[in-house]
């Protein structure tokens, strides 16, 4: 049966000679994979370049529960971005976090609240003219408080030290090594919670901006129960170094 949905493409793969296994994740049944047949044919040149990561799609599906590789049958673009492909910083965004949403989000159903939030955010990045460079920092905070392991913001003078276990921050450097020191425990309660649209304000170094980037993916690594290995955090650093 066909059923029309939007869809966030993730990840894809190469298939053969002219196919490509793609994964996206959809408002109407959560992470889906896709195999797109001839897709890198001439002829269809055209869509093998919507399957970019965190493009914004509308799919007609031919979706089948319980089938591993599902089939599309029409892709367009829902949302055309004027920035993202063209702007270095943000590609690169796009690319990194493609590629961690496709390692955290495993959920083969519809949460439609999540959805909203990963779409708004997409397209808010592709119209930011400012502070740009810490989009993905912000994203990942405010994506913890979908994945269910938000941070407490309750940092004073008295409680310097963000504990990653407890996820909140307490006026002793905890029992077991993993927490932030003073600087880096202060750089997050300024970034934990903070809205999109006051990003501009938060200043950060190159070294401070890569290495609180470090600390969140371990944050997620340790409540997630995996080691997140990202191919593309290498670029990343690189891009703001």
């Amino acid at each position: 049966m066909f059923y029309k949905t939007e869809g966030i493409v993730l990840h894809g793969l190469k298939y053969g000679d002219s196919g490509k296994i793609v994964t996206i994740y959809t408002e109407a049944f959560g992470r889906c994979t896709f195999v797109m047949q001839g897709i890198h044919a001439k002829k269809s040149s055209s869509k093998a370049n919507l399957l970019q990561p965190l493009f914004l799609l509308e799919l007609e599906v031919d979706y089948r529960q319980g089938r591993e590789l599902q089939r599309a049958r029409e892709i367009r673009i829902k949302h055309p971005y004027h920035s993202v492909p063209y702007d270095v910083v943000k590609s690169s965004q796009a690319i990194f976090l493609g590629e961690l949403l496709h390692k955290v989000l495993k959920e083969e159903e519809s949460r439609e609240e999540l959805f909203q939030f990963l779409s708004h955010s997409f397209q808010l990045l592709d119209l930011l003219q400012n502070g740009a460079a810490n989009f993905h920092l912000l994203f990942l905070f405010h994506l913890s408080r979908y994945m269910g392991f938000a941070p407490t913001n309750n940092y004073t003078l008295n409680n310097p030290y963000f504990d990653m276990v407890a996820g909140s921050f307490g006026a002793n450097i905890p029992v077991h090594a993993n927490y932030l020191e003073l600087v880096e425990s202060r750089i997050f309660s300024e970034i934990i919670g903070i809205p999109f649209d006051r990003m501009e304000k938060i200043v950060l170094t190159s070294a401070q901006r890569n290495a609180c980037l470090q600390k969140v993916i371990d944050y997620y690594s340790m409540h997630l129960g995996i080691r997140l290995h990202l191919k593309s955090l290498e670029v990343l650093h690189e891009i703001f170094s």
